[in-house]
């Protein structure tokens, strides 16, 4: 469950209560009740075609949708309502006949430009092209959310920025809420709120400049949303808002803490209250809190004085909710419960955190960051797995960009570097990373354990995983992600100063998005095969805006210098569950030629000739070819070696200064060595 916003008791000064019709409670991050788990993208542009257009964009004047039938019965101010309509400017109401759709410069509510029996995100437009209303219902009956949803739209006086938002009818209860999505390139000032009449409203404090809280994800992991009950606001009313607890636990970790996120929508102080689990459904465990203090419309985190401590492993329903308030029955225990679904494993195992950074050799603020988590990861070796994806911006951006560095970009919304994802969240600057949030995400158990290893033959790399899960992870998004990193790079060095990079990504093994993988069942492993082969030969493209294309050549600076990572991800809540790397290949390039051949190359840096060494067995043919740093061949030749001690004379004297590629074959083998010429 979400983390709701921690607010100033003042922010929501109205509050309190209302003259008649709603009752404002504090905004809360997430989805509203968590049925909506839509991606949040434009019609056509990564929208789920289950989405139904009610109003297209290009609307130069306020313009009215056709009239929507409401899916299930639903009270506005105690009055049943069968059907809505929407106007560009963000305004819904059920007063299906009114005129004129009001302009979409906001202002307080009641308002007469605003028709009765309304609600509002009064301050956005959808005069683009892109700008669209669809809707959606979720849920089952009796409990189902019909959704309105304002994708990509405009905001009123600002040029180029977007804004997302939704207007949420829920079933049963009534309640109506209004969630802050996505926004980016601008700053909206809207009214925010419900207009019962000309004489009747309730808004968001700070209308008609309300702004922003969501970021700019397209997921429901940065949204807030307002919510609005019918009613009149009670005097005792703690809701449960967030129960911290993870999914799955070690029984070696036992008794655990019941801790759970509360707030209060009623309007008395909170003094004192029962906090109660209940496991299986079983008895409740009921302890007095006393000496509170929380005030209306406050969020605290509360935790049992009893902890939970099972007997054995297995799938439990743990439930927690507060009663007796102050003494008093809760007014409203619909919001009361909170329930997770926990299994509890025998032990769990070490965590391999996913470091995913996305960084750029034309980005200043990037060598401090880089520096940074260098030194933390030196200091902690092999508690982590690495992985860098060089961007194509700022500027011309880095040569060692992919388009599926890209993909993983967009997947986490980055718009900025540096920027660093740990296990799927954090998404900071990487120069904030200190040993203490290194611990927080290492400490966390993990369930899954990830053998891979690696063998290079040539240009072609081969990987072999295993995953061990612990315990069942009963999820329908799972991904698997192999990728292909370079350990050490410097030919992509540019004009931030950074001139070593570590752990660059080079290519997936599997789709830029992941493979899919079927819900793993605790003892039953996982063995995947996976191999793939670089083209053509090694290039350094100009900019980030020409990245390699894969199908002709490579960046790949020396091939025995690749590894491989694994990881398992949830692609909904993003959330990696273990990573796992291959460092050293089992056999690869390095072994079987430099070693078992005794391949040298000197003098390196040289002038007008080096010397390339080698031991083979019996008679064979040895071609040897040197490109420069854009893939160009300069030099090729092709010598009849006999068995033993063999020299080969490298004529480097018409080459111009530089770094070279000295790419060695035999038999089918081929190494790649580093070269500089003076």
């Amino acid at each position: 469950m979400k983390k709701s916003l921690l607010l100033i008791i003042a922010l929501f000064a109205g509050v309190a209560v209302f003259a008649q019709g709603y009752y404002q409670i504090p905004v809360n991050a997430g989805n509203p009740g968590g049925l909506n788990t839509d991606d949040e993208y434009p019609v056509g542009g990564g929208l789920s075609s289950t989405w139904t257009t009610i109003l297209g964009g290009s609307n130069s004047t306020p313009t009215w949708s056709p009239n929507q039938t409401i899916p299930f019965t639903f009270e506005f101010n105690g009055v049943t309502e069968s059907s809505y309509k929407v106007s560009s400017t963000g305004i819904l109401t059920f007063n299906t006949s009114a005129a004129a759709a009001p302009s979409s410069t906001p202002n307080t509510i009641p308002n007469a430009a605003i028709p009765d029996k309304s609600i509002l995100v009064w301050g956005i437009e959808g005069i683009g092209s892109n700008d669209n209303i669809v809707t959606k219902t979720f849920g089952t009956a009796p409990n189902r959310q019909h959704w309105i949803f304002f994708s990509s739209y405009g905001m009123n006086g600002v040029s180029g920025g977007w804004s997302y938002w939704s207007i949420v009818l829920e079933e049963s209860t009534n309640n109506i809420y209004i969630v802050d999505q996505r926004n980016a390139n601008g700053s909206l000032s809207a009214t925010v709120g419900v207009q019962v009449d000309g004489s009747t409203a309730v808004s968001v404090a700070g209308s008609p400049n309300v702004t922003h809280l969501a970021g700019n994800g397209e997921t429901a992991a940065d949204n807030f949303y307002y919510s609005f009950l019918p009613g009149t606001q009670p005097t005792y009313d703690m809701a449960g808002l967030n129960f911290i607890i993870t999914p799955f636990l070690s029984l070696t970790d036992a008794p655990f803490d019941i801790e759970a996120e509360f707030s209060n929508y009623g309007t008395a102080t909170i003094t004192s209250a029962d906090m109660n689990y209940s496991i299986n459904g079983g008895a409740a465990v009921t302890q007095a809190l006393t000496g509170l203090n929380i005030a209306s419309g406050q969020t605290v985190t509360l935790t049992h004085p009893t902890p939970w401590n099972p007997s054995a492993t297995g799938a439990y329903d743990v439930e927690v909710w507060l009663s007796n308030i102050n003494g008093n029955a809760d007014e409203m225990p619909g919001n009361d419960r909170l329930m997770e679904n926990v299994t509890v494993v025998a032990a769990a195992t070490e965590r391999f955190s996913l470091y995913e950074t996305f960084t750029s050799s034309t980005c200043p603020p990037c060598t401090p960051a880089n520096a940074t988590m260098e030194q933390i990861f030196a200091n902690n070796p092999g508690g982590h797995v690495s992985i860098k994806y060089q961007m194509d911006w700022p500027g011309s951006g880095d040569p060692y960009y992919t388009e599926e560095g890209g993909t993983r970009r967009a997947f986490y919304s980055v718009t900025s570097v540096p920027n660093v994802a740990i296990d799927g969240g954090w998404n900071d600057n990487g120069n904030s990373l200190t040993q203490g949030i290194y611990d927080q995400f290492k400490q966390v158990p993990a369930f899954v354990e990830i053998d891979v290893t690696h063998s290079i033959f040539s240009k072609t790399v081969d990987a072999e995983i295993s995953i061990d899960p612990l315990a069942d992870i009963n999820s329908n998004n799972l991904r698997v992600f192999v990728a292909i990193i370079e350990k050490e790079t410097f030919q992509n060095a540019k004009t931030n100063g950074e001139t070593e990079f570590f752990n660059v990504f080079k290519k997936f093994m599997t789709s830029d998005n992941g493979d899919v993988l079927s819900p793993l069942t605790a003892g039953t492993p996982v063995n995947l095969n996976y191999s793939y082969t670089f083209n053509g030969n090694y290039v350094l493209p100009p900019s980030g805006q020409s990245p390699v294309n894969h199908s002709m050549a490579h960046t790949v600076e020396e091939f025995s210098d690749l590894a491989v990572v694994v990881w398992i991800q949830d692609i909904v809540t993003k959330e990696v569950f273990q990573a796992g790397l291959s460092e050293t290949p089992v056999i690869g390039v390095e072994e079987l030629s430099t070693e078992k051949l005794n391949l040298k190359m000197y003098p390196n840096p040289t002038g007008d000739v080096a010397f390339l060494s080698l031991e083979v067995q019996e008679s064979t043919l040895v071609q040897v070819c040197i490109t420069n740093a854009l893939g160009q061949e300069v030099v090729s030749l092709t010598e009849q070696m006999d068995a033993g001690s063999n020299v080969i004379d490298l004529q480097t004297s018409g080459l111009d200064k530089g770094i070279y590629f000295v790419e060695t074959e035999i038999d089918g083998m081929v190494n790649t060595m580093k070269l500089m010429v003076q």
